[in-house]
């Protein structure tokens, strides 16, 4: 019963009422909006929020100059009116491109072209008629056509969460009902901005509720992004951008665990930079980082997605080869070793560069753990060390 009561008193809402809506709901967003802004710390995402707080107070104003339709000018009112409203959802349109890390250029290029026709041929009819129902039809198909194709690409991307999708498929609903509200208008002379029926109430019900979501969904992706990366943030080393020492054990238990049950061969590379501390001694603690940085990327993209790095402390670094023998673990420790070798360092091009590897490889079992591999490891890549360094020992 109350939610039937809620629907006739939305139902019965006038237009105007509606419109006021639309500017306090717009106006409160961008004021949220602004306050995440204050407070975020990607830059990245800093820059869509940004914009996103734009296209809302663009849409407050578009709507406040709509509202007041009859009592300014027709050039603020409905000109610049409806043109401030397509440029808002324009810029609507491009945040969901990217917040769907959609790059190709066609599609914002085509965006352009859809805001820059919606415009010229609302100007035009506007101009050349002046009539009601036909600006409220091509207003709404402006609208139309700038929406779909994001919303559209934003549905069918695999990468995009089941929120997201749901949003998509809201604001889809909305389009459909402002479509069929541009082909009614065309054929009903009778029709104007503030006309109450319960057509044009459905649809701004459906626009009402379109902002809520939109609003609050934008926020809440945003939240759960930077919660992801903040996440990602803490399994990383800072330096190289590689993972951590902690994250790799914790990883590493899991790896050995599933070998276990499968009885599967592991692998562990212990890698060290020779004499290292000359490096820092010699060049510095900012070329030292450097070195740091470039031989955690020569390792990182010598071995498999599947298999498992971190930089273990200081200079050594850890690998972990998933279903590795110790024949396979020495071939990929010599590739690291001899990629390193031969590394040109920009801003010393004298300067070379070495490893020492040490590789323990076997099978898992019930009375051991990942400890025992990486000691093992150890005690190889010591032997290493003293067989003159720059090679690859396996115990």
């Amino acid at each position: 019963m109350n939610y039937q009561m809620l629907l006739e008193i939305s139902i019965n809402l006038d237009v105007k009422t509606m419109m006021g809506i639309l500017i306090l709901g717009n106006l409160a967003l961008a004021f949220l909006t602004l306050q995440y802004y204050l407070y975020h710390e990607s830059d990245h995402e800093k820059l869509l929020i940004k914009r996103f707080g734009i296209a809302k107070i663009l849409q407050a104003t578009a709507w406040i100059l709509l509202f007041f339709r009859g009592d300014i000018s027709d050039i603020a009112s409905v000109y610049f009116g409806n043109i401030l409203l397509f440029f808002s959802f324009y810029l609507d349109s491009l945040l969901v491109l990217r917040m769907n890390k959609i790059t190709k250029k066609i599609w914002f290029g085509l965006q352009i072209v859809l805001l820059a026709l919606s415009t010229i041929i609302f100007v035009v009819f506007e101009i050349l008629l002046g009539i009601g129902n036909i600006r409220i039809a091509i207003a709404s198909l402006g609208v139309f056509c700038i929406l779909v194709i994001p919303n559209i690409l934003n549905i069918t991307n695999k990468q995009s969460s089941k929120f997201e999708k749901f949003i998509g498929v809201i604001s889809l609903i909305f389009l459909m009902l402002l479509l069929l509200r541009a082909f009614t208008s065309l054929f009903n002379e009778d029709i104007s901005l503030f006309t109450n029926s319960i057509f044009q109430s459905g649809t701004f019900i459906l626009l009402l509720l379109l902002m809520i979501v939109n609003g609050t969904g934008f926020l809440l992706i945003m939240y759960e992004r930077s919660y992801a990366l903040l996440r990602e943030s803490s399994n990383l080393d800072p330096l190289t951008q590689i993972h951590n020492r902690r994250f790799f054990m914790n990883k590493a238990d899991a790896y050995y665990q599933r070998a276990l049950r499968g009885q599967e061969s592991l692998s562990i590379l212990f890698i060290d930079i020779d004499f290292f501390k000359k490096v820092n001694d010699i060049y510095g603690h900012l070329f030292g980082d450097e070195v740091l940085k470039i031989i955690a990327k020569v390792i990182s993209e010598s071995v498999r997605p599947v298999d498992l790095s971190c930089r273990f402390g200081g200079e050594e670094f850890l690998t972990l080869l998933h279903n590795t023998n110790n024949e396979q673990a020495v071939l990929v420790g010599n590739r690291i070793r001899e990629k390193i070798q031969n590394l040109e360092f920009e801003e010393n091009r004298k300067f070379k560069c070495t490893v020492s590897v040490g590789v323990y490889s076997g099978q898992p079992d019930s009375d051991r753990n990942i400890q025992h591999f990486i000691d093992n490891a150890d005690q190889a890549l010591y032997r290493a060390k003293e067989s003159g360094r720059n090679r690859v020992m396996s115990l």
